[in-house]
């Protein structure tokens, strides 16, 4: 088969086991037809529909079935295959293991020339590595992205900046991290995506008040809360928590309500219920409710 449908368009992360029906569906359509490299790198991709469902046995299993399969001749499944067997070391917690990997796979990409996975590899360093490291890992990714010919590559820069300013922000690094929030807001912007673009406009508000610029941050929240309803995006209650941190301090009477409506709106979310819960209730207790 000289031009195989390209199989990450079949990617639903939110639903991994609807994808693995398709990728089961293509592995049998291509069988006959496809280059083996193509065969383990679709398979590399079931191993991961089996890590999101935090099915790791079953994970580890094809990836020892992958690895049996590989060789000279098929190096980027090679690197498909590091990259999927550190991912369901990270999602099992062990991110020791993950991250060796990822580290192994970030110059066999480089090496390779296949910018797209070698920033994957990068980006995965960075999200098991400590505070302090993460920072040089998504700048090795971000500059490769930058400079790449791939626009595959290239996509990965909003969600690399992104990361990077909120790294720098843990940092206490608030005018980098502003610099890159900025970068994400203008890709977002030019290329069409108004959804992303809010999520970085709440992200440079959100360096504001860290900046101790209240007002400027309540300026920026509002006029945000009222270009999502003209969208009719649904309301948000991190925006809402935003702007009752920043009431409390300008001592808004309006700071109350805004947090009744962020406690309103969070407190339904499960990871939240599950992991913040004293974050719940400051806000429930500040909403005087």
């Amino acid at each position: 088969m000289h031009n195989p449908p390209d199989f990450m368009t079949l990617w639903d992360y939110q639903d991994p086991a609807a994808s693995a029906a398709r990728f089961h569906a293509l592995l049998a359509e291509t069988q006959a037809s496809a280059e083996p490299q193509y065969q383990l790198e679709l398979l590399t991709q079931l191993a991961r529909t089996h890590s999101l469902q935090r099915q790791f046995t079953e994970a580890h299993q094809l990836l020892d079935e992958i690895e049996t399969r590989l060789t000279d001749a098929t190096p980027r499944a090679r690197l498909r295959a590091l990259l999927e067997r550190g991912r369901c070391f990270n999602s099992a917690g062990d991110k020791t293991r993950a991250r060796a990997l990822f580290e192994q796979a970030w110059p066999l990409g480089l090496q390779l020339g296949e910018d797209y996975l070698a920033i994957d590899a990068a980006n995965m360093v960075a999200i098991t590595a400590p505070l302090e490291e993460r920072s040089r890992w998504q700048q090795l990714a971000m500059v490769l992205a930058e400079r790449s010919q791939d626009e595959q590559a290239r996509g990965w820069l909003p969600s690399l900046y992104h990361h990077q300013g909120w790294t720098l922000f843990e940092l206490g690094r608030l005018e980098e991290a502003r610099a890159c929030q900025q970068k994400c807001l203008s890709w977002h912007e030019q290329h069409g995506n108004p959804a992303k673009a809010f999520i970085a406009r709440w992200s440079l508000a959100r360096l504001s008040r860290a900046q101790g610029q209240h007002q400027q941050a309540m300026s920026e929240l509002r006029q945000l809360q009222t270009d999502m309803a003209e969208v009719k995006e649904p309301e948000d209650g991190y925006l809402f928590e935003e702007l009752g941190e920043n009431g409390l301090m300008l001592d808004d009477p309006s700071a109350p309500e805004y947090f009744a409506r962020a406690w309103f709106l969070l407190s339904r979310d499960g990871w939240l219920q599950a992991n913040e819960g004293k974050r719940l209730a400051r806000l429930k207790h500040l909403a005087k409710l």
